[in-house]
C-alpha cells in the first residue's frame, strides 16, 4: 500500500503495548426490558468484594465469578417506552481466550449479580452481540486486547503511557490508551494535546 509515509505493507501489525497490560472486558448488547427500579444512562453494580475482582484479573488471569457490571442506557436520557438498548460490561484479563460454555458461564454470573441487585432483563430474543478479549486482540492488535493500553498501576503509570507524538511526522496519538490515561475527561484532555501539537507544528491558529 502506497500512502504518504511511503511504502507500507497492507496488513501490518504494530508492536503493541510495552509492559503490563490493563484489563480488558466481555461486553453484551442486548434490546431488553427493565424491571425492578429505574436505570440512570449509566449505572454500576459492584461487586461485594472489589479487591478479589482485581486480584482475579491480574494475578489470576481469570473472570471474577461476581464481577462488577457496569449498564449503559443511552435511552435513559429520554422517555423510554417498551425494550430500549443496553450495554453491559464486566472486567477480564487481556488476553484471555475463552470457549462459548465459558462465555455462557460469565453471562449468567453477570446476569444474575443484576438481578441480586434489583434489576431483571427481560431480553429480545435473536438481539443479542457479544465482545470478548479474544475479540478485541483481533479487532485491534496492537492492543492485545487491553481496553484501557498500559496497567494504571502506581503513580507513574500516566507518564509512562504514549505522548500525542510519534516518529512519524504529522502522526499524533489520542485516546484512552495515550498519556494521561483512560476514561472520557483523560481522553479528552489527550484529544486537545494532540490537537495542540498539530496546530503548533503546522503553524496553524
Amino acid at each position: 500500500v502506497e500512502n504518504r509515509f511511503g511504502p507500507a505493507p497492507a496488513k501490518a501489525v504494530p508492536k503493541g503495548i510495552d509492559g503490563p497490560k490493563s484489563q480488558s472486558a466481555i461486553t453484551w448488547s442486548v434490546m431488553a426490558e427493565t424491571d425492578g427500579f429505574d436505570l440512570s444512562a449509566h449505572t454500576v453494580m459492584f461487586s461485594d468484594d472489589y479487591r478479589s475482582e482485581f486480584e482475579a484479573v491480574f494475578e489470576d488471569g481469570a473472570v471474577p465469578s461476581r464481577p462488577t457490571a457496569y449498564l449503559y442506557a443511552p435511552d435513559r436520557m429520554g422517555p423510554v417506552d417498551g425494550p430500549e438498548p443496553l450495554f453491559i460490561l464486566i472486567n477480564a484479563p487481556a488476553g484471555l481466550t475463552l470457549t462459548e460454555e465459558e462465555v455462557e458461564t460469565c453471562r449468567i454470573q453477570t446476569f444474575d449479580h443484576l438481578e441480586q441487585c434489583g434489576l431483571k432483563l427481560r431480553i429480545e430474543p435473536g438481539l443479542r452481540e457479544v465482545q470478548t478479549p479474544e475479540i478485541f486482540a483481533e479487532r485491534f492488535p496492537g492492543s492485545k486486547g487491553a481496553l484501557y493500553g498500559r496497567a494504571g498501576h502506581g503513580w507513574m503509570s500516566a507518564f509512562q503511557r504514549p505522548g500525542v507524538r510519534t516518529r512519524l511526522p504529522g502522526l499524533y496519538l489520542a485516546g484512552g490508551s495515550v498519556h494521561p490515561g483512560p476514561g472520557v475527561p483523560m481522553a479528552t484532555l489527550s484529544g486537545m494535546a494532540a490537537a495542540r501539537s498539530a496546530l503548533s507544528a503546522f503553524g496553524l491558529t
